[in-house]
């Protein structure tokens, strides 16, 4: 089954035939406890929509679920930095093709921020970029970003963010 990025809403959950042979690259993770075990933020295994957590420093693994941590139970290391709660909505393999698409599943504003994440390399520290907002025009983000780089990108809505010191 294939899908027209056009037809994409906030429901839509979608798995690629690929997907079991798809790879998730390794993202760098300053998590510790719970937040460094688990699946890696790229995995596309979970049917179920799930979060991860960052900051300027790194990224955890996948937590799954959309409950949001109180900060007592985030193991992520504070200083001088921005704790982001990101809902993980998409991930697309190098060369633009989606391997899958996670339905919302945490509520937040219409207007809250998107992120297009790419795994560090030898040459490069992981990135963190802006992507338009909503489902559609995400993915298209994500989608062309990830064929013109030729690199794994992962779609997320940003659900809270806050300074982490």
């Amino acid at each position: 089954m294939t899908f027209d990025i056009g037809d994409i809403t906030d429901s839509t959950a979608w798995t690629s035939p690929d997907a079991t042979s798809f790879t998730p690259p390794s993202l760098q993770t300053n998590a510790y406890g719970p937040f460094a075990d688990g699946l890696p933020a790229f995995d596309v295994t979970h049917d179920e929509t799930s979060l991860i957590y960052a900051t300027n420093h790194g990224f955890t693994r996948t937590v799954l679920g959309v409950e949001v941590r109180k900060d007592g139970d985030i193991a992520v290391p504070m200083g001088y930095t921005n704790l982001y709660t990101l809902e993980k909505r998409a991930v697309v393999a190098a060369g633009g093709v989606v391997m899958r698409i996670w339905p919302a599943a945490y509520p937040s504003p219409a207007n809250q921020a998107w992120r297009l994440i790419l795994p560090q390399t030898a040459e490069q520290k992981f990135r963190n970029l802006d992507a338009a907002p909503g489902i559609e025009a995400g993915l298209h983000d994500a989608v062309n970003l990830s064929a013109r780089m030729d690199s794994p990108v992962l779609l997320a809505r940003q659900v809270d963010e806050r300074y982490w010191h």
